[in-house]
């Protein structure tokens, strides 16, 4: 048989408890990455059979060097994007920033890719611009086509 005094206490423990996961959850969720895909998405472009998918990148041009995929993402789980660096200079770039893991932005800022955690700046080869980054984005394997304008990028 508990006391009075013992269910007090421990009414006492289960309402700390609950304040402290409430102040806590807010927190804890912040820390979780909430952009990456939970399951392939059924609009992604198919794989060929030498690992490779074929995006169509004739809307890229001088006013508008960059775009992401809906449904074609890296092995980091988060989007490639595609820029256009020249006429026939394509680059397939991880959107993952290697200061802090957020996602950079498939807009531009100016003329470079922002990752707006930080204020990292990525060239839109993927090099630095202005930091706290320090490491290019990620590049893809890639071979433009130019007949077709298509970029083939290695995937898989």
């Amino acid at each position: 048989m508990t006391t009075r005094r013992d269910f007090i206490t421990g009414c006492g423990k289960v309402i700390t408890g609950a304040a402290i996961s409430g102040l806590l959850l807010p927190v804890l969720q912040s820390c979780v990455p909430t952009s990456l895909p939970l399951t392939p998405s059924p609009t992604s472009p198919p794989v060929g059979s030498d690992g490779r998918v074929s995006i169509d990148v004739s809307d890229l041009n001088s006013g508008n060097p960059v775009k992401s995929v809906a449904g074609l993402y890296g092995s980091d789980g988060l989007p490639i994007l595609i820029t256009r660096i020249s006429d026939t200079d394509f680059r397939a770039l991880s959107s993952y920033c290697p200061h802090a893991g957020c996602q950079v932005e498939s807009t531009l800022q100016g003329t470079s890719i922002p990752c707006l955690c930080h204020n990292s700046l990525f060239a839109l080869d993927g090099s630095v611009v202005q930091g706290p980054a320090v490491t290019s984005l990620r590049q893809y394997d890639a071979a433009y086509d130019v007949p077709s304008h298509t970029l083939h990028i290695k995937v898989a």
